[in-house]
């Protein structure tokens, strides 16, 4: 095996050298675009000064059309949401934990900043979204329903699981839409669905290292099958391939199906993404012997996934980035990945893989590998709620019912992002009140762009990120009657009240049940959270205060 096959795209870093056409915003465009958004932007007393649309690829795969996505402000708000969320981190929240002394980074630290940055994100991408949807025109009206998401999985001595997130069942609308939910709805309001990993590469956030994004869809299809929140194997190419049993497939006959999706009739010319992992040693290994490249990182593989195949991407050795072929991460980045992969003409199998086996420390990467099927009761339960005991492996067909309907994926660069080199994660300059960042944008067309943006403050740069903070924060420390006041003065304000809600079931949607626009606490869950340590005692006095509080908000609980 030859070393130079196997490295960290840190230190060999890919370049970018195919389609580049640059598309400026004039002076009406952006008056246009903050006309258009002037709701969502004034939550945080921002404006769009500036905007440079890169187009990367304009193939069209003229199997989709735009469908409900042809409304420009709803699709320009799943951009905005993807940026503002990024914008929030990268201004509180990016590199927190370089902050401490190291003697006193902890586990238990880690993970506390990390939900901090999860709990930010997560906010402010609910909130653009809630905001558009409901300031919608009669006639243009959609109801967008959360389908997938990242962050609920617990991860033995790693997370404890449950971190705040836009769940799965969270709903965005107008008001009345949301009550009608789960009814038969309005002719003209349309139903979307949406996936979304609220920060990719968590970790980096809070490291302030490479490639951490935000990252969402919303597509006109429906998500048909749920997709459990346990890791997956995958099997991803940037060209079409037919589906193929990988339990009866090697990975080397896996690498042969990829390299002829190319046209390559050597496998020697692939490349294969993996994340820096001891279950991934043994795949890696066979890979390398067959002479195939397996570039790695350290964490984050939802953005590889997304570019696949794309012209121009090269690393130092001429390859692309061509290939997943049996890396093994969660399942809401496989789905989240391979949707604007598929509308780029791409293709990917997963198959549902034991959590348990592949994060089990007293197993060698090689018994990992072996044991990477052999599922615990619980998985095998997940599985079988999901109907895959029958079908283990599955492409993004089996999942969403129609995968070219009409949609957009869009990802907001936290910080500079390795895989597309000029995409430049958020630079803040209070001086002049202003902050840019980069958002890699796929639409259901297969086209690929990237949106340079420079936002101003309309005040304060300072002003703006104060807006932007998490309702919880200002409970910090916060006991007894203070707390209660706090949270009394926030439902008393009506556009805090929204925030503060958005807040209450982004954070505690493990001990949630929706009941169409109001919710079931299930206490026991609760104290099951705070047991494990997901959330803090606080959590149950902010839970009981605001059952009080708001007692519209609730449905009979446990």
């Amino acid at each position: 095996m030859e070393d130079n096959l196997r490295f960290n795209i840190a230190d060999q870093r890919i370049s970018y050298n195919g389609k580049r056409d640059d598309h400026p915003f004039d002076d009406d465009q952006i008056i246009e675009f903050n006309h258009r958004h002037k709701a969502a932007l004034s939550n945080y007393d921002l404006s769009l000064e500036a905007c440079n649309i890169i187009t990367l690829c304009d193939q069209i795969n003229y199997r989709s059309n735009l469908g409900a996505l042809r409304n420009r402000q709803v699709r320009q708000s799943v951009i905005l949401s993807a940026a503002l969320s990024a914008v929030a981190i990268g201004v509180h929240g990016r590199g927190s934990i370089n902050k401490h002394p190291k003697d006193q980074i902890t586990k238990e630290l880690t993970n506390l900043l990390k939900r901090a940055n999860d709990r930010t994100s997560a906010q402010i991408m609910a909130e653009v979204l809630q905001t558009t949807t409901e300031t919608l025109p009669v006639g243009e009206e959609v109801l967008i329903e959360c389908t997938i998401t990242e962050g609920v999985r617990m991860k033995p001595g790693k997370e404890p699981g449950g971190n705040p997130t836009i769940a799965v069942g969270a709903v965005f609308g107008k008001e009345r839409h949301r009550d009608q939910y789960g009814l038969s709805m309005l002719g003209d309001v349309t139903l979307l669905s949406m996936g979304t990993d609220v920060v990719e590469g968590t970790t980096k956030s809070i490291k302030g290292l490479h490639s951490s994004m935000t990252a969402l869809f919303v597509t006109e299809a429906n998500v048909k099958r749920h997709l459990p929140d346990i890791y997956v194997q995958r099997w991803m190419s940037g060209a079409h391939f037919k589906e193929f049993n990988p339990r009866e497939t090697s990975l080397l006959d896996a690498a042969e199906i990829v390299a002829s999706s190319y046209g390559f009739s050597d496998v020697g010319r692939l490349s294969s993404y993996f994340l820096d992992r001891p279950r991934h040693y043994p795949a890696m290994d066979i890979l390398n012997q067959a002479g195939i490249s397996t570039p790695f990182d350290k964490d984050g593989d939802l953005m590889p996934a997304v570019i696949l195949g794309m012209d121009g991407v090269q690393f130092p050795d001429q390859r692309g980035l061509l290939s997943m072929i049996g890396e093994i991460g969660g399942s809401a980045e496989w789905a989240i990945g391979v949707l604007p992969l598929v509308w780029r003409g791409g293709q990917a199998i997963g198959m549902l893989t034991s959590q348990s086996s592949l994060t089990n420390k007293a197993l060698s990467p090689e018994e990992m590998w072996k044991e990477r099927f052999h599922y615990t009761e619980e998985e095998f339960m997940l599985i079988q709620d999901a109907r895959f005991e029958r079908k283990p492996y599955f492409t993004v067909s089996d999942i969403i019912d129609n995968p070219f309907a009409g949609g957009i994926s869009a990802f907001g660069a936290i910080t500079d992002n390795y895989f597309i080199p000029f995409m430049e994660g958020v630079k803040a300059h209070p001086e002049d009140n202003r902050i840019s960042l980069s958002v890699l944008t796929v639409n259901s067309l297969g086209v690929v762009e990237c949106w340079q943006m420079t936002f101003k403050a309309n005040r304060k740069l300072e002003h703006s990120i104060d807006l932007m903070k998490s309702p919880k924060e200002k409970f910090n420390k916060l006991r007894g009657q203070q707390l209660e006041q706090a949270i009394g003065q926030m439902l008393n304000d009506e556009y805090l009240r929204k925030r503060y809600r958005i807040f209450f079931t982004n954070e505690y949607y493990p001990a949630l049940i929706p009941v169409r626009d109001k919710m079931v606490i299930l206490h026991r869950a609760v104290e099951g959270l705070i047991e494990r340590q997901a959330i803090q005692p606080q959590d149950r006095d902010i839970i009981e205060i605001t059952e009080r509080l708001a007692p519209n908000w609730f449905a009979n609980s446990d």
